[in-house]
């Protein structure tokens, strides 16, 4: 039987597949470890995203809510106007007929 540093060659390979198994776990380890770390950081970046998106809807909303108080307000005056208008053409076409 071969014997090396006190070891025969079944020790030996009991020992390679020790060291195997345990650097293919470490290995197994660090390979998760890394892409946990992506999927972290991917995740992140959608939270971000959304966080962002709902911002902008709030700062849209608000600006349309100014936009539509604007608007009525224009509307407002318009109708104010026309009813100067129309009252001055009545004022204006009325008393034109009661001098001929």
């Amino acid at each position: 039987m071969h014997v090396l540093a006190g070891l025969t060659i079944e020790d030996w390979a009991s020992i390679v597949a020790i060291l195997g198994g345990v650097f293919g776990v470490v290995g197994l380890i660090i390979k998760m470890t890394s892409i946990m770390n992506r999927l972290e950081n991917s995740i992140n970046t959608l939270n971000s995203t959304l966080h962002n998106l709902v911002n902008d809807n709030r700062d849209i909303k608000l600006r349309l809510n100014r936009v539509e108080d604007r608007f009525e307000e224009h509307i407002g005056e318009a109708k104010v106007r026309n009813q100067k208008i129309k009252a001055l053409e009545h004022e204006v076409f009325d008393k034109g007929e009661l001098k001929r």
